[in-house]
């Protein structure tokens, strides 16, 4: 039995390492986040470098030598995309969306209440509490200055 396993790694060809790198894409494209990319590019390009190894080495790649060089290029190629491509899609074109107070900086509102330099005022159909430097009247325009997480800063404005 052992000695079938050996004679089976010794049949290891470039058509192995195309049939897992593409079973690497097939498990990539059910959901993997990114995890299967370096191994199955890896698995792919390990299986060029079995293809072209006959032209350069005489008698191809042994069995142990494409088992390094796909560990190696599953590690570097995983690298690679954590480092550049991963870290790209961390970045966001709307880096507002799930900050809300954020979305109102620069909008220009008119008070239906009296502020004291803190309270609450409607926008949309949600109240948010709302600080200013100034105790502001009912009917003053204000613009929406500066927020944290759940108060807006006014102003008023002329």
């Amino acid at each position: 039995m052992e000695n079938d396993v050996w004679a089976w790694l010794d049949q290891l060809n470039q058509w192995h390492w195309f049939i897992l790198g593409l079973i690497l894409l097939i498990g990539e494209a059910f959901g993997a986040a990114g995890f299967l990319l370096g191994a199955a590019f890896g698995a792919l390009i390990t299986g060029v470098l079995v293809s072209i190894s006959p032209a350069i080495v005489d008698g191809g790649m042994l069995w142990r030598s494409q088992v390094l060089t796909d560990a190696a290029l599953s590690i570097v190629c995983s690298l690679l995309y954590w480092r550049y491509y991963r870290a790209e899609l961390q970045g966001s074109d709307r880096p507002e969306l799930n900050h809300k107070t954020s979305q109102f900086i620069g909008r220009k509102l008119t008070l239906k209440t009296d502020i004291d330099f803190e309270g609450r005022i409607q926008i949309g159909d949600t109240f948010w509490k709302v600080k200013s430097d100034d105790a502001l009247k009912e009917g003053d325009k204000i613009e929406v200055i500066n927020s944290d997480t759940s108060t807006l800063f006014i102003k008023k404005i002329d």
